[in-house]
This record gives structure tokens, sequence and C-alpha cells, in this order.
């Protein structure tokens, strides 16, 4: 169906086991579009393909060195897959491109889907290293990820927006999905929130990231992405019906 995700791939990456399928979707704190567009650039992964839909993509282009291209984008390293989104996607899109992430981790026997978001909290300015907890969705990743200790368990609450649809998606069809959530702001970047999203998924898959840069620069980030933050901010009640994104 045209109206529906579709991918263009340039080549098919080759990716050896165990495999992980990264997602960064705008929405709280920019948490998440902010750790995968850190990974993309510091550990130059190569993109190999994007989506693109004529009714689920706002008509945004990304131009980088002068080519213009989908802003929903795919790069890979040598064992993970990202999938990073420059733009704010619109709450009608979730459940498509829930569908879209996980029919594309079975076509590359993705072991583990890592979604990325931030929970806001009132009092994040006085935080001055934010918590990181996890969202699992079954009880054997569960298990697994109360062994690892790497994050807190969220405990009982709700999570809505983007990752929501993924979590309940992966699990329909048999896939392993958790989220690393982080305590975040609601409506400003939050590099610092990225960060310890960053600590984590390296120590759980098993690679090398320094982060003091993006602690460093976090200002800079802030008003480079100024502009994405504000349209993120038009689609977060859609997604949370005017309640924060996630709740613990």
């Amino acid at each position: 169906m045209p109206d529906e995700f579709q991918v263009k791939e340039d080549y098919i990456p080759s990716i050896s086991k165990p495999n992980y399928l990264l997602i960064g979707i705008p929405d709280a704190g920019l948490v998440g579009e902010i750790a995968t567009e850190f990974l993309i650039e510091k550990m130059n992964l190569r993109e190999f393909g994007y989506l693109y839909s004529r009714k689920y993509i706002p008509p945004i282009m990304h131009v980088e060195g002068g080519v213009a291209r989908s802003p929903v984008k795919l790069y890979h390293s040598s064992n993970f897959i990202v999938l990073h989104s420059w733009t704010a996607l619109p709450a009608s899109s979730m459940y498509p491109i829930a569908e879209f992430i996980t029919d594309y981790a079975q076509k590359y026997n993705v072991g583990t889907i890592i979604s990325i978001t931030g929970v806001p909290i009132p009092n994040r300015l006085d935080v001055e290293k934010p918590t990181a907890y996890w969202i699992a969705n079954s009880s054997d990743v569960s298990t697994e990820l109360e062994k690892s200790d790497l994050m807190k368990k969220f405990g009982d609450g709700y999570i809505s927006g983007p990752y929501a649809p993924i979590l309940q998606v992966s699990s329909l069809k048999g896939l392993r999905n958790f989220v690393v959530v982080v305590e975040s702001f609601l409506d400003i970047p939050d590099p610092e929130a990225s960060a310890v999203a960053l600590n984590v998924i390296s120590k759980y898959i098993g690679f090398s990231i320094d982060v003091s840069s993006l602690l460093q620069e976090a200002e800079d980030i802030r008003s480079k992405i100024k502009g994405l933050m504000e349209q993120t901010k038009k689609e977060l009640p859609s997604y949370s019906s005017s309640r924060p994104m996630s709740y613990a």
C-alpha cells in the first residue's frame, strides 16, 4: 500500500549476531533522537536505507551534503541497525511504524529491539544524573534485565507515545523488545538523559562510546535542535492526552 511505510535500501548490510535494532524517534526531551544521532556521528554509522510514506511522514526532507533524503533513515554498524528520525512523526503513524519496525526486525532476524525515550519529571533541573529504567515486552526479557542490573525496573504506571505500540506489536509477534526510559525534561532537549541511555545501551550490547562531548556540548545541542523540539511539542498532546509520556 502506498500510504504505509515502505523502505528503500541502497544495499543489504551484513549484521553479525547477536544483533539489535535501536529506535530513536523524537518525543519527550528528544532523548532517543539525540542518543541515536550521537551514535550515528561518533561511530560513523553507515546510512544504507530510508523510509517513505505519503501519509505518515511530513513533507520534510533531510538535506545532507546537498542531497535531500527522507528524514527517517536506517544506519548500521557491525551488529546493530539504527532507525533514526530527524523529524517528529504524527501520532497517527505510531501503529503503522510499529508494524514496519517489527516486520523489519524479523527480516534481519534481529535478536532484540531497543527503544530509547524519556520520562518527564517535574524536578529535572534538580537532578544531576537522571535515572534509567527499563520496560520489557515479556517476562523473559524482564528477568534478563533484572539480572543485568544496568537499570531500574520501571514498576507500575503507563507508557504512551511512539514506543508503546512497538512494545505491543513486538510482543504479539514474539520479538524481544525493551525500552530504555530515562528521567528527562518534557519539552526541552535533554542530552544528559541521552548520555545516560547510551551508557546503558553500550554496556548491554558491548561497545565503547565516549559521551563526554555530548555532555559538554549540551547547550549547543539544545540550540541546534530547538526547532525539532518545537515541532515535537505539537505532537506530544496527541501521544499522551496531555499527560507525561511515561509515569513511574
